[in-house]
């Protein structure tokens, strides 16, 4: 989980991002809401960077900005040096190919209509990488290295025929198939439980470690962040409250938001275990 260089992959500058709410017979006029207000922030190459609040703090629409699902008010966001906002064609084509996301709920994501290989191969498609059977090879090396082993076995299957774990682990696959440099893994294992969850994690780490991947980790779960992330950033009503190396933040937490964090969480023996078992 250490970094290998220096150099950010990802700069965040001065970011706003606002909504208008909708008039109703109550309300005469549009409320604007703020959910991202002027961040700042830089994740090196090769770091597994976490980003940490509660529910409503902006973290998943500050993913969904640098994944450029959204557009942004102002502020700037550069992937590799290069400014997303203007992106088109095939430049925007390459971004999309470098920057993949793992979902919350992988059952809302996977199309129920679409099998397991299918739904790997289909991001292969799509970016016109190989032919058939040099997609069906890459299907099967992601799914295996994602867990899902044999992964002809698992190929056949729907996503109503898999468990919660076993949809995660077809939806990192599918993430990870294209080979990306950077994912955003948004609340990975809010649907599981504690023990499948923990394998998820111990999964991500060694995906980080191995393919050299930058991690950008959305989750309320300090705990969580303990364990994988070398960095984090706490973010609060769409502002980053304070950011720095991971433990320095836990053991000595600089605002009260923070420490409401911390103390929200039931204990620390997951992360202490989880680091055991590493």
């Amino acid at each position: 989980m250490s970094s290998s260089s220096r150099s950010p992959i990802l700069q965040v500058e001065d970011l706003l991002k606002t909504y208008r709410t909708d008039r109703s017979l109550i309300k005469r006029s549009s409320v604007k809401l703020t959910a991202v207000n002027r961040i700042s922030l830089e994740i090196e190459r090769g770091e597994f960077f976490g980003l940490v609040g509660a529910s409503g703090s902006g973290k998943t629409t500050l993913g969904r900005l640098i994944l450029k699902l959204e557009p942004f008010d102002a502020g700037s966001i550069r992937f590799n040096d290069l400014q997303i906002h203007g992106l088109k064609g095939s430049k925007l084509k390459a971004f999309r190919r470098q920057i993949q996301l793992i979902p919350q709920d992988p059952y809302q994501s996977l199309n129920p209509y679409l099998s397991v290989f299918d739904t790997i191969a289909e991001p292969l498609i799509i970016h016109r990488m190989g032919n058939p059977g040099e997609r069906k090879v890459r299907a099967r090396d992601a799914l295996e290295a994602a867990g899902l082993s044999p992964a002809d076995d698992f190929f056949p299957r729907y996503p109503h025929q898999l468990s919660g774990g076993q949809r995660q682990r077809a939806a990192i696959a599918r993430a990870m198939v294209l080979k990306p440099e950077f994912v955003v893994a948004d609340e990975p294992t809010s649907m599981l439980d504690a023990s499948i969850s923990f394998t998820i994690f111990k999964l991500l780490s060694e995906i980080q470690k191995q393919k050299k991947v930058t991690f950008l980790f959305i989750t309320h779960d300090l705990a969580a962040a303990r364990f994988l992330c070398n960095r984090i950033a706490v973010i609060n009503q769409g502002e980053i409250v304070e950011s720095g190396p991971t433990l320095d933040i836990i053991e000595n937490p600089q605002t009260e938001y923070t420490k409401s964090l911390i103390q929200a969480q039931p204990s620390f023996s997951f992360a202490q275990k989880a680091a055991a078992a590493t």
